[in-house]
């Protein structure tokens, strides 16, 4: 028996009871902190940002840095799931087969693999967008390099 448990059954769950936690500037429940969370246009707009950087990084040769953006997209991704349980089944199917090619191919310096590999992973990417009923939602590589991020630190080190 746990402690929850009693003779006649486990304890109800009682609702008179609520955590709060204090952000610096006041209380807030933990449903309160929930309703602050992102939804899925905030969270894949930060995948946008990171597999920008992703993009031209690789087209840099700045295989670190690309391999760094691409950690990062994939934690997002990952963040997405959790956050989200409907996308999740999905999301796993899309880290296997459509991410990890392009990891393959930026651990392997490999340019023209991680063209393909890319090219493949935006396609997937905005086929997923077509499934959830979102065809008006696809993403394109940006044509510019991001401005605010020079791709060649750290190339020769």
């Amino acid at each position: 028996m746990t402690s929850s448990d009693s003779a006649s059954g486990p304890t109800p769950i009682t609702t008179d009871h609520t955590h709060v936690v204090h952000n610096g500037k006041r209380e807030l429940t933990i449903d309160e902190l929930a309703l602050m969370q992102p939804g899925m246009d905030r969270l894949m707009a930060e995948v946008g940002y990171r597999v920008h950087r992703l993009y031209y990084a690789a087209k840099a040769s700045n295989w670190k840095l690309a391999e760094y953006f691409y950690t990062s997209t994939v934690k997002q991704l990952r963040l997405c799931a959790t956050s989200r349980p409907k996308y999740a089944e999905d999301m796993a199917a899309f880290l296997e087969a459509d991410c990890a090619p392009v990891r393959e191919a930026l651990r392997a310096r490999d340019q023209t693999a991680f063209d393909t590999a890319y090219a493949m992973f935006v396609e997937r990417a905005n086929h997923y967008h077509d499934v959830y009923k979102k065809p008006w939602l696809h993403w394109v590589t940006p044509d510019t390099p991001p401005g605010d991020l020079d791709l060649t630190a750290g190339i020769d080190t």
